[in-house]
């Protein structure tokens, strides 16, 4: 977000949602509009949405695959 190297729209953040598939949901790091102290704001489908850090379940690169993160709370 603040590395203008990096391109955002390679990293997907995938965080619990209740009533969602599977009860996660996925958000391309290229619709973050804002990184606050406990959480992050995104938009979609012209919704602003607020997700707070412990509901990430894992930040991964979507072109090589890669985590950068995983929740403990969810396994391996």
């Amino acid at each position: 977000m603040w590395d203008s190297r990096i391109d955002r729209g390679d990293y997907e953040i995938v965080y619990e949602s209740r009533g969602a598939p599977g009860g996660v949901e996925r958000v391309s790091a290229r619709f973050l509009l804002k990184v606050f102290s406990r959480g992050f704001e995104y938009e979609a489908g012209g919704r602003r949405k607020y997700i707070p850090f412990h509901r990430i379940v894992e930040v991964r690169n979507v072109k090589t695959g890669e985590v950068l993160y995983r929740s403990r709370r969810h396994g391996p």
